[in-house]
């Protein structure tokens, strides 16, 4: 996994037998570029797929720079043909390093509505369009190595994004679905690998900007609460907390 100290996108790579696989691609193509580079260098390996968890730029800006062909599921697919040209420049006015980037919309080669399996060698990856975090969120089974990959549903160490398409009630049940699943290693959208506890943690952050939502009469009391609580106090990028309980005030 080529994480971000910084709260970036997670960059997962899966090499097999038939080649290595990548899960989201980052916000920049030149990043995706030295990523490839250096799995060929050090693995000798050729990417042979992209799989993207959703549409957020900042997990599929890079697709271009793998050169290799995309799949997501098809409510991700409607995302990206929405993606013109003033999209691209919105999205370059919020991150002015993005300028210097040549972005590339890649349409995918395989889509899928609810569930797809993949299978290189005697390696499945199953993969589910669960929504929650965004309607086209997917998660990634790997049951050889007992391995999941959530995309955005999970976040470790930071401030998760939650945004106005999130549906913090199917957000919610598919964390509940996933530990039960009990795996030993999970790969967030951001943040270090972890193990599920890290479920545990972001369904209780969820439900606690809910219940702040649903307790107005509480709300300054319990708001003063989450400074002692080290699931808010230790998680990086405060300002994400401000946003997310707009959205969800609003919701």
């Amino acid at each position: 996994m080529y994480d971000n100290p910084f709260g970036g996108s997670n960059i997962v790579s899966v090499t097999t037998s038939e080649g290595t696989i990548i899960v989201d691609s980052s916000l920049f193509p030149s990043k995706a570029e030295q990523v490839k580079t250096t799995i060929k260098r050090l693995l000798n390996s050729d990417i042979t797929l992209v799989i993207n968890t959703h549409y957020h730029p900042d997990h599929t800006f890079g697709n271009s720079g793998f050169s290799a062909p995309l799949c997501c599921c098809k409510a991700s697919e409607e995302f990206f043909r929405m993606m013109d040209k003033t999209y691209i420049g919105y999205v370059v006015e919020k991150e002015p390093l993005l300028a210097k980037e040549n972005v590339i919309i890649v349409p995918p080669s395989i889509t899928f509505d609810r569930e797809y399996k993949l299978s290189f060698g005697d390696l499945d990856l199953y993969l589910e369009n669960v929504g929650g975090h965004t309607p086209d969120t997917i998660v990634i089974r790997i049951p050889k190595y007992s391995l999941l990959i959530t995309g955005d549903l999970v976040v470790s160490g930071f401030h998760p994004e939650i945004v106005a398409d999130s549906n913090i009630k199917t957000w919610v049940k598919v964390l509940k679905t996933l530990k039960k699943e009990r795996y030993k290693e999970i790969i967030p959208g951001h943040g270090p690998v972890v193990r599920d506890l890290e479920i545990d943690q972001m369904r209780n952050y969820l439900e606690k900007l809910v219940y702040l939502r649903e307790h107005k009469t509480q709300f300054e009391t319990f708001l003063g609460s989450l400074d002692k609580d080290p699931n808010f106090r230790s998680r990086k990028m405060p300002q994400m907390f401000i946003e997310n309980l707009k959205v969800v005030m609003n919701h």
